[in-house]
């Protein structure tokens, strides 16, 4: 008799609570006038079937409600997500115009499981003081002096494709690039870089580390729980019974000791003993700034780590990979290109530097066109002012309603790109009129008070890795074993873009 009342009071406690949620969420929610899916209102079971049981696709289902609703929509319970590419700058902006919070429910609740890292800040002072600290290690001038670094790291990766020439082996540039990209942030963060490419294969399982990471986000995201539960097991466990776990273990330690050695004072010798740089890395100089002891704390430091490694390597790499492969793939760009580079370049073996580099306006086209088609981050990237209301022509958005808006969304824009899935850099051209006008609406690395803190290192990596690959091998480079619609195609949005599950990566092969 106990257990049958027990469970009618629990039949009645549910239906009551749902019954409670339906109300408040879709009709008296601040964002209840918003149009949208009522079951999307109601429930964040919507986007979790779309992002976690269908595998990150719900950023091309919102493209489709945009098409129903309008360039206004409601797509969970609190958040609105905006398709208009003119509005863009109005949702991302400086810290001078207002304060720019994040969404608890995508930081708090991380989608990386790293809430306190400088991506995953919530507050506007708290991150603008985080990134302050950062600020001059990723300025355009610093980048600019760090570029012999980046050359060194493409000259290696060149020579690397040489080898392969001699020895006939396919390469995977999905791995190439990502060791490539990662030696570069590597060497940049820390005292010494990875070396990456001196591994056989250009260390294919530091790739395959990012993916396993980015491919439990939107689980995370859903199921805030899991995290504090899998750091929870012990090491024995992860490493028998979840082996992609296992993975992420053995580099949340590996970034933990780094950032202990420099903590302690021997930032500059490598386990060996061996001195890579003489310049001071950017935690050494994070941890000699005037930070709050917290912001310097080891375990929040790893964070940060994760975040920059990560975004460091694998978004950049991505570009890379599908940038080659377009240019590739198009006699007409490839023998535009060649004919430039060949032009600016006698000897391939002496890179021109940046600056030079950043002078030639078809390499330029090209580099903005492989951004704009490989979209930075393809996830909505939600914005909360917490003290004002936002308006969007008659709709008005309340204080503290996360708004969002999808570089996919952007970038493939009709009206803005005709044919946008055609990898064109012609479109761009020339760059003082129709270049300039269009990169208004190039938000790979984001706007605002929150834009992506690498974009000058990811944008010069894009440049001198194409520039570099191409004047050396665009000739005898051609794709093998390659499908567009399986291996390059943009299928999934798990953060950064990625193709579909069963994708083999692009492989090239040099002649």
């Amino acid at each position: 008799m106990a257990f049958q009342s027990l469970l009618i009071f629990s039949a009645v406690a549910t239906l009551s609570y749902t019954i409670y949620l339906a109300i408040t969420r879709l009709y008296t929610s601040p964002v209840a006038h918003i149009p949208g899916p009522r079951l999307a209102a109601f429930s964040f079971w919507y986007e979790f079937y779309y992002d976690v049981f269908l595998g990150g696709r719900y950023t091309w289902k919102i493209a489709e409600l945009h098409d129903r609703y309008g360039p206004i929509i409601r797509i969970n319970p609190y958040e609105v997500h905006i398709n208009d590419p003119d509005f863009y700058d109005e949702v991302y902006v400086s810290g001078s115009k207002r304060k720019t919070d994040k969404w608890s429910w995508t930081e708090k609740v991380p989608m990386f499981g790293t809430p306190n890292s400088i991506l995953a800040t919530i507050e506007h002072d708290v991150h603008r003081r985080r990134r302050n600290a950062y600020s001059n290690y990723f300025s355009k001038q610093a980048i600019r002096k760090y570029s012999d670094v980046i050359q060194a790291a493409v000259d290696k990766l060149c020579i690397k494709l040489s080898e392969s020439q001699t020895t006939g082996q396919k390469v995977n540039l999905m791995h190439a690039y990502t060791a490539m990209t990662g030696d570069v942030v590597t060497g940049y963060c820390f005292p010494q870089s990875y070396g990456l490419l001196d591994q056989p294969d250009f260390a294919p399982d530091y790739h395959d580390l990012w993916i396993s990471i980015l491919s439990g986000s939107h689980v995370l995201k859903q199921f805030p729980w899991m995290f504090p539960l899998m750091l929870s097991f012990p090491n024995w466990f992860v490493d028998r019974f979840l082996p992609d776990l296992a993975v992420t273990y053995r580099w949340h330690r590996e970034w933990r000791k780094q950032i202990q050695a420099v903590k302690a004072g021997d930032p500059s010798s490598s386990a060996d003993g061996e001195k890579r740089f003489s310049r001071p890395s950017i935690f050494e100089t994070l941890l000699d700034s005037d930070l709050p002891p917290f912001d310097k704390s080891v375990p929040r430091l790893v964070e940060d780590a994760q975040t920059m490694v990560g975004a460091g390597s694998i978004t950049t790499s991505f570009a890379l990979a599908l940038g080659t492969y377009y240019i590739l793939s198009s006699a007409p760009v490839l023998r535009k290109l060649t004919a430039e580079l060949e032009a600016a370049i006698p000897s391939p073996e002496t890179m021109p530097s940046l600056t030079a580099l950043e002078k030639l306006p078809y390499l330029t086209a090209v580099q903005l066109e492989t951004l704009r088609i490989s979209y930075g981050v393809s996830h909505r990237l939600q914005r909360v002012c917490p003290d004002q209301a936002i308006r969007y022509h008659d709709t008005v958005i309340p204080p503290g309603t996360p708004v969002s808006m999808s570089a996919p969304h952007i970038h493939d824009h009709p009206a803005i790109f005709p044919h946008p899935r055609v990898f064109d850099p012609e479109r761009w051209l020339p760059l003082e009129s129709t270049g300039a006008g269009l990169q208004k609406y190039l938000v790979a690395f984001s706007r605002g008070s929150r834009q992506c803190l690498g974009m000058h290192l990811g944008a010069a990596e894009v440049l001198m890795g194409i520039a570099a690959v191409v004047r050396r091998f665009g000739k005898e480079m051609r794709v093998v074993d390659t499908l567009r619609e399986r291996d390059v195609e943009v299928a999934r949005d798990y953060f950064t873009p990625m193709t579909r599950g069963d994708s083999k990566g692009i492989w090239v092969v040099v002649n």
